[in-house]
Order: C-alpha cells, then structure tokens, then sequence
C-alpha cells in the first residue's frame, strides 16, 4: 500500500489540535472505505449445468420450464457470495437470472433486442486467414491448444467421455503436413465415434489451422458413416482457424470451411477460473461455438493455459497427460 503515502494530506503542525484530529480522523475513514471497497471486489467462475445444486435446478426450471440455459457463474468473492447468475433463453428471448443459494429466484431480467444484436449484424466472421503466407508446423505449443504427441486430454459427463490425443502421426492436406489429434466418444460406456482431426500451428503467429477430419461413426462395435468429414483441400473447402495466436476479445472466426462443416468461435472471455474434477483452472478462455450452416446451434467451449480444452457443455476435464517434444 506505499501508494496511498504519497496520496494522503498531511495536516500543518500550525493548526489548532481539533482540526489535524479531525483530518487524520478523515483520512482514516478514506482509507477504511477504500480497503473495503477493494475487499469486495466482485469474483465470479464458470459453472457446468452438471454441477448445478439442487436447489438452484429447482428454481430454474420453475421459472423456466422450457428454457435453454447459456450460461452460469456463481459469486465466490464479493458482497453476495454464493449467489448463481444465469443466462437463460426461453420463448425466443434471451434473460439474465440471479438465484440465491437457498435456490431462490432475486431478480429476472428481459435483455433487449439491441443488447441481443447490436454490433452482431455488422461484425463479419473471419474467414480468410492468408495461409499462402504462414509457415507451418505440425508440432507447436499454442497456450490453449497443443499440438505434442503424447498430449492427451480426458473430458466426461454422467453419460458421456470424450478422450482426445494427439498422435505421433502426420498426414500431407493441400500439401501441408498436418498433425493428427484423434478423439474416441463414447456414450454410457459404447464407443459412438472416432474421428481423426489435422492441425498445423503457423510459426510466426501461433494460429493453429484446422485442416478437416475423418470420422468414422459406431454402433454396436460396427462403422455405420462418417457424418461429418470434411478436408480443406476438397471442393469449396479451405482451413480455419482452431485456436488464434493472439487471443482478443470479441474476435470472430471461422473454425470450418467446407460444404457440410461450416463452425465458427467468438471469443467471450479470457479471465474464466473453472473448478474440473482434474483441477481447478484459471485465467481460462471461453468461446461461444455456433454454426454457418444453422445459426441457432450454440455451445460453451472452455481452454485452459498450457493444458487446452477443459470444458465442452456438461463434459469437463477429468484427467490429462502433457504431451511432450
């Protein structure tokens, strides 16, 4: 606190004794008011629906029986500490919901049209990303997405486990040596997917490029299709970006480009703490996920520094190995 020394008045030593008591009594009640304020600073973090009480479910799905929840936090430092902030859509309208602990409703509130969309119609999406100008890497450590062989990250819900490694494999896309990152889903315990994804990381940005995937689809142990597919040097295909190298607030990109795969990310927040069954994380980046080809699709996505995905919807992290040279 040495920077409030050279804020603080000094009384004069020439004025009468009530007044300099009187000053340092002021100073004083600055000082203790300024002390509080910063004591209670507001700190909120993320919340999974899967982690929700009881008793705040409950209170959300009386005032909204049919709502769609977008987001939760929970206030873990300030003057109303346990108190859940949800976002909620319902009807067609988008609401902002302070629940108490004790799981009851404070306040709703009906967020305007131009809150909604101001700025949203104006602001592109990023689609063309000058790759004719990147160096690419298959290997590469952007903060939020790694691209290391041995990486493996483990993501789970009640009924769901996603388990996501990077592979000691490369394929040739467009001519560019992409990395392989497999992910093996399954749904109460049955193997539902495998997809293979390619990535390559441009030295002199950090962007990591998204260059398709191959997916295979299961069921009952057998290949059923391959929904989803796609490769960036098909027909009226080209690479995203899965991670930027500079993360902005607010910036919008195209993760997909292709015929059938059309997801794009709008960066959200860069300051998430989340508590997983791995651990809790700070200082997380959060992205809202929706699509091209049906903008009504939207899910929360949550990156961790030097780990990489944590969070997806309900799945959260539940173990990971670093990857390594």
């Amino acid at each position: 606190m040495a920077f409030l020394r050279g804020t603080i008045m000094k009384p004069s030593l020439g004025w009468p004794r009530p007044i300099r008591v009187a000053i340092a009594l002021s100073t004083m009640l600055v000082v203790t008011a300024f002390l509080f304020q910063a004591a209670a600073e507001e700190r909120k973090v993320l919340v999974p629906r899967s982690q929700l009480p009881p008793a705040i479910k409950k209170a959300i799905q009386e005032a909204f029986p049919k709502g769609e929840i977008l987001r939760i936090e929970k206030e873990v430092e300030g003057e109303n500490v346990g108190q859940f902030d949800v976002e909620i859509r319902s009807g067609g309208n988008e609401y902002d919901v302070e629940i108490s602990k004790e799981g009851k409703v404070i306040e709703t509130k009906r967020r305007a049209v131009a809150e909604r969309t101001e700025g949203k119609k104006a602001r592109e999406w990023t689609r063309d990303f000058r790759i004719e100008e990147c160096e690419f890497s298959s290997v590469g450590v952007n903060p939020f997405f790694i691209l290391k062989p041995g990486h493996r990250l483990v993501l789970a819900s009640d009924e769901e486990k996603v388990v996501i490694t990077v592979l000691n494999e490369t394929v040739k896309v467009g001519g560019i040596e992409a990395r392989v990152l497999e992910e093996r889903e399954y749904v109460d315990g049955e193997l539902k997917e495998v997809s293979r994804n390619f990535f390559a990381t441009d030295r002199k940005t950090g962007n990591v490029f998204y260059f398709g995937e191959d997916v295979d689809d299961y069921k009952d142990g057998r290949i059923v299709g391959h929904s989803g597919a796609w490769r960036a040097d098909k027909k009226n295909s080209k690479a995203g970006i899965i991670m930027p190298g500079t993360i902005l607030l607010g910036a919008r990109y195209y993760q997909e480009i292709a015929p059938n795969a059309m997801d794009r990310a709008e960066i959200i927040s860069n300051d998430v703490t989340l508590k997983t069954p791995a651990g809790t994380f700070k200082n997380c980046l959060r992205t809202e996920e929706t699509s091209g080809l049906d903008p009504k699709e939207k899910c929360y996505k949550t990156y961790a520094p030097g780990i990489g995905l944590i969070q997806d919807e309900d799945l959260l992290l539940t173990e990971y190995t670093l990857g390594g040279g």
